[in-house]
C-alpha cells in the first residue's frame, strides 16, 4: 500500500470534505448539567418532594417564572444553622424569591425564615400554605 501524497490540494480538498460533513450533522442535544441549570426538564430533585410541594411546583410553573430551582440555596444563618428553601425562582421583577412549602407550621421554621429575611434583605422570603381554594403566599419579613 502507498503513503498518500499530502498536498496542500489534498489538504484544502480534505477540510472542504470535513466542514460539509460537520455542518450537516444534527446538533447533540445539550448535556443534562444543562438542562438541570436552566430547568428545561424534570430534574432528580423533584423525586424527593412531597405531594404538597409537588402542586406547588406545578403552579409555579404555570405562572412562567424565569427561573426556578429546587432546593438548590441554602443560606447561612450562624454557626451550624442553614436554611434550605423547597424553591427558588425568579418572577418577571426580577427578584429571587426563596420559598418554603408547609402543610404545618412549626415555629422553628418560622423563626429561620425571619432570621434569613434579615439577614439577607435582597431577597424575598415566602412561605406557602396549601388552603381550600388555592394558596396562601405569606410574605416574611425581618
Amino acid at each position: 500500500m502507498s503513503n498518500p501524497t499530502f498536498t496542500s490540494a489534498w489538504f484544502v480538498a480534505h477540510e472542504a470534505e470535513r466542514r460539509a460533513k460537520k455542518a450537516t450533522q444534527r446538533l447533540d442535544p445539550p448535556p443534562a448539567k444543562f438542562d438541570l441549570l436552566f430547568n428545561l426538564s424534570a430534574s432528580k430533585d423533584e423525586a424527593k418532594l412531597n405531594k404538597t410541594e409537588r402542586a406547588y411546583l406545578a403552579h409555579l410553573r404555570s405562572l412562567s417564572p424565569l427561573w426556578i430551582g429546587i432546593q438548590n440555596i441554602t443560606v447561612k444563618i450562624a454557626d451550624d444553622c442553614r436554611l434550605t428553601p423547597d424553591f427558588c425562582f425568579v418572577g418577571a421583577d426580577k427578584q429571587l424569591t426563596l420559598v418554603d412549602v408547609k402543610g404545618f407550621q412549626r415555629e422553628d421554621a418560622l423563626i429561620k425564615m425571619k432570621v434569613a429575611a434579615r439577614l439577607f434583605p435582597m431577597f424575598r422570603f415566602v412561605i406557602v400554605t396549601k388552603q381550600a381554594g388555592g394558596w396562601l403566599v405569606k410574605d416574611v419579613g425581618p
